[in-house]
């Protein structure tokens, strides 16, 4: 009998101090990790798949691309081969829908164009981005020329919404009568909200001046 009481003894006194006993401290950092990555996920994936997504115009972010400087290759003065444009349009994601307005030389008599662009991000690493440019619009000549454009870009996000390139191209000018192709090379600026490393618009929480590292599946853009 004396065993039996105290074996009862014993185990009243352990539930006694399970019961009274403190609680431990509850580790919150995996909540926090899986909190933060989950708020990585929204801001660097689209929670639509692009090929169904639909072009919203009035939602779209407005972009402006501003050329200062841009030199033809081959023989003439100075003044005759730098050209200048200004564009400006809506971002859909990968892609920049604009209105480009310019001029072909720097003389007072200088040939003005009008020109419709379609630029699409093609490749991402980091700051850096590899853009494509097509373009048809009209010179404002005698002949009313047609132009056409073919542009390659290397661009740099230097700030939240501001990004320096380098670019270099073609411009094919034909009439009736005439016809010219010309290569040229220049430097521009673009404002606008900054890409992410699969193309996609960010207009929220950065983390330094990078762009964010995707989260989840790898995704291949065939670039």
């Amino acid at each position: 009998m004396v065993r039996v009481h105290l074996a009862l003894l014993i185990i009243s006194l352990i539930i006694k101090n399970n019961l009274f006993a403190q609680p431990a401290k509850i580790d919150t950092t995996q909540k926090q990790v899986r909190k933060d990555r989950q708020t990585y996920y929204v801001i660097s994936r689209s929670s639509e798949d692009s090929s169904r997504s639909i072009f919203n115009f009035k939602a779209a972010p407005i972009y402006v691309r501003t050329m200062p400087f841009s030199i033809y290759t081959g023989a003439g003065k100075p003044k005759d081969r730098i050209a200048q444009s200004i564009e400006i349009g809506k971002s859909f994601n990968v892609i920049d829908l604009g209105v480009a307005f310019g001029r072909n030389s720097l003389r007072p008599d200088t040939t003005l164009f009008l020109e419709g662009r379609v630029t699409m991000d093609v490749a991402n690493y980091g700051i850096f981005a590899n853009e494509m440019t097509i373009g048809a619009g009209r010179v404002f000549d005698k002949q009313g020329s047609l132009m056409l454009e073919l542009t390659y870009s290397i661009i740099a996000q230097i700030a939240p919404r501001v990004g320096i390139g380098l670019t270099t191209g073609y411009y094919d000018f034909s009439s009736e009568s005439t016809d010219a192709s010309k290569t040229f090379y220049g430097i521009y600026l673009r404002f606008g909200l900054m890409r992410t490393d699969s193309g996609g618009l960010l207009g929220g929480i950065m983390r330094g001046r990078s762009r964010p590292v995707r989260v989840g599946r790898p995704h291949r853009h065939g670039r």
